[in-house]
């Protein structure tokens, strides 16, 4: 058989391995901006949290929050570089590009060479990538809090 042909029949298994790996990350990710005190003026939504909180099985490969309290210490540099410092202790290389320039601050945090390291590519060099965007427009009061005191 094939180097080819071995993996191309491996696909399946090396495609979910892959996702679990992601995930993985994702994971390991949430939980380092948990200790960097992201939580308090973010709020975690989008499909990978519906997955990780709810159990929903809808597979995302971003981490998606929004600025729901702007005046509890966001500091998007400051959760970066504690996501690059937390998983670097952890043994991982991991590079961060961010763009912090619009509205919507994004960030990819790469992992040259796991993937390789892990035999799910032959591809020294391939990287694997988790994007992480902050949506900065605080969200609208609740309907129901704007809707009581209006009619007050």
């Amino acid at each position: 058989m094939s180097r080819s042909s071995r993996a191309a029949s491996s696909w399946p298994e090396t495609s979910i391995r892959r996702t679990w790996v992601r995930e993985y990350l994702q994971a390991r990710i949430l939980a380092s901006l948990q200790r960097a005190g992201a939580m308090i003026p973010l709020a975690f939504q989008g499909g990978t949290a519906l997955r990780f909180l709810y159990g929903i099985q809808r597979y995302s490969e971003d981490l998606d929050f929004t600025l729901e309290r702007p005046d509890r210490g966001y500091d998007f540099q400051r959760f970066l570089r504690a996501v690059q410092t937390d998983l670097g202790a952890e043994g991982y290389d991991i590079g961060i590009k961010a763009n912090d320039r619009k509205v919507v601050h994004s960030a990819f945090g790469s992992f040259p060479g796991l993937l390789f390291d892990l035999s799910l590519s032959p591809h020294r060099n391939e990287s694997l990538s988790v994007k992480v965007e902050w949506i900065l427009i605080p969200l609208p009061e609740p309907f129901s809090r704007s809707h009581s005191s209006a009619a007050t």
